[in-house]
This record gives C-alpha cells, sequence and structure tokens, in this order.
C-alpha cells in the first residue's frame, strides 16, 4: 500500500543580525506566495528490476536537507511541499498510479511543479500527472540524461530503464522527446535504433562538454512545437567526480555547469510546467556531493 507522508517542518540556518533579507530556501517552504510545489517519491522498485543499486527511495529527504539552508533567490517565492509518496515493494506501478493522481490537483494550482526522486521510473508517474492536469496539451519532454530509458518492458515488468517506452506506448501520435547528455557507451545499439525510429532528438555527452550551446537548438525546437514542457533531469548524467551518489556513476558525464545551461535555456521558454530530479542514491553519496548538485538544480526549479 502506498503511504503519503505529509511534509515535515522545513529548519536552517537562521541569520537574523543580517535583516530582512537574509533568507534562505527552508523559510520559503509553506509561504501564502507559494508559486510552485514540490513532492517527493520514495521508490526503490524501478532501480532493482533495473538491476541497479537501491537507494533512491532515500532520495527526497537527502534532496530537501541539502536545498534548506541554500539562499533564497534575489526575488524569492514561496513553494508547497506536498511532502512523500512511499512505495513499498518491487513494484513501481502503484507508486506511479499515486504519483499521477498526486500531481494532477498540483499541476492545476501551481505554475510550476518539482518532483524529488526515486529513479527513473518516476518519469511514468510524472507524465502521466501532467497528461492527467492537461489533457490536449502537446507535452514536449526534456531529458538531461546519460540514457534514453526506452527499453521495452520485459518479464519482470516496467522499471527505471522503461518510462519513456511507456510514454510513447500511451501516446504514440504526441511523443515528443529530446534527450541531452546521452552516453553512447551506456546505450545499446538496439536503444539507439529504437530513438532513431521514433525520431528522438539527442545530443550526446561529447558535445556537452563545455557549454550547453550544442543543445540550444533542439531545446528551442521543441519548445516551439509544444503548449508545455516537461522536464526531467538525472543526475547519472553529472561526472562520477561530482556526482557519485547515484546508481550508474558517469565515466565521462557532462558538467554541473552545462546541465544548469540547458535547464535554464529549458525554462526560458516558459513552458515548464513539471520538472523532476531523479536518480540520486544517498547511501552511495559521498559527501553528499550528488545531493548537493540536485538542491541547486532544484533551487532553480522552484524560483
Amino acid at each position: 500500500m502506498i503511504e503519503h507522508r505529509n511534509a515535515q517542518p522545513w529548519t536552517g540556518r537562521g541569520d537574523p543580525e543580517d535583516g530582512d533579507l537574509a533568507l534562505r530556501m527552508h523559510h520559503l517552504a509553506g509561504r501564502d506566495d507559494a508559486g510552485s510545489a514540490l513532492i517527493g517519491f520514495a521508490c526503490d522498485a524501478g532501480v532493482l528490476r533495473n538491476k541497479s543499486n537501491p537507494g533512491a527511495a532515500e532520495a527526497p529527504p537527502a534532496i530537501r536537507g541539502a536545498l534548506a539552508n541554500l539562499a533564497a533567490p534575489r526575488q524569492p517565492r514561496g513553494f508547497h511541499d506536498a511532502g512523500d509518496l512511499v512505495v513499498p515493494g518491487d513494484d513501481p506501478a502503484p507508486g506511479q498510479q499515486a504519483l499521477a493522481e498526486h500531481l494532477a490537483p498540483l499541476v492545476a494550482r501551481y505554475p510550476r511543479v518539482v518532483v524529488l526522486g526515486g529513479g527513473h521510473e518516476t518519469a511514468w508517474g510524472s507524465w502521466r500527472g501532467l497528461r492527467r492536469a492537461m489533457p490536449h496539451a502537446r507535452i514536449g519532454i526534456v531529458n538531461i540524461d546519460a540514457h534514453l530509458d526506452i527499453r521495452a518492458i520485459g518479464p519482470s515488468g516496467p522499471s527505471s530503464g522503461t518510462p519513456f517506452h511507456q510514454i510513447r506506448q500511451a501516446d504514440p501520435d504526441g511523443f515528443d522527446y529530446a534527450v541531452l547528455g546521452l552516453a553512447e557507451e551506456s546505450n545499446t545499439e538496439a536503444l539507439r535504433a529504437r530513438a532513431r525510429d521514433w525520431d528522438v532528438a539527442i545530443v550526446e555527452d561529447h558535445a556537452l562538454q563545455t557549454s550547453a550551446e550544442a543543445g540550444f537548438d533542439v531545446i528551442d525546437a521543441l519548445s516551439a512545437r509544444s503548449d508545455v514542457i516537461y522536464l526531467t533531469i538525472d543526475l547519472d548524467v553529472l561526472p562520477a567526480a561530482q556526482a557519485p551518489g547515484v546508481s550508474a556513476t558517469a565515466a565521462r558525464g557532462v558538467p554541473l555547469h552545462v546541465v544548469e545551461g540547458l535547464v535554464a535555456r529549458t525554462l526560458a521558454s516558459g513552458k515548464v510546467r513539471l520538472a523532476d530530479i531523479v536518480e540520486l542514491c544517498p547511501p552511495r553519496d559521498h559527501g553528499d556531493r550528488t545531493a548537493r548538485c540536485a538542491a541547486l538544480l532544484a533551487r532553480r526549479l522552484l524560483g
């Protein structure tokens, strides 16, 4: 049975001696002027089915903890914390259904909603929630990721490697998908051939080592033909030195400053209604380095 845990009070450092502008992210949680919302998806089932390392279920509180003491943006707005969905067992499907049901009213109420995963199976629940809230919208998907995650569903069922295959099955005519940061060595030719057949736009990690500009044309084109954007960030796109705490670390990866540039360009479209940050694995996260990267991205998405 899926458990919905209410949000816990946000706490953190205070600097009252510096006046009213000395705000940190924990001060923004629950404010009446909330312009965004977040919800956690505590699930290990998807990564376990994908033959990867468990620990993603511990990600939502780890990201909140790294986010709490970050300085608030220059023009801060509050955000609503909708708590966590806790998914027990080895089947992600009930959790994905619950995530969709919780997301739909959040998307209807707030200009942007951010999901803290979970493995990338989160995406199937995220997309379904957005589709439920906006049944007729043209949804463009920007995935910043080392992997295509379009594996066919095997005998064990859906996993963290199948969500975008599931999305295409659900909406074959509306499927519009771009992957930025793809690692050739981490995707079989079977997956790459499927991506070609499905007209998936790809920018490989080699092209994104120093600048995000190589991804701008893809982002701009997808944004122009979409009503709304679903932005999903898989932390395993980052180099292992920056993000050791993921299920599958990247030998090359895409540096954080480049990922931030891709996120900024996507947000500049004004169409991002839903975003998620997935694949953080706190038990493998030496020095909380990956959680800190996730928190920087979450701060930008909530701003």
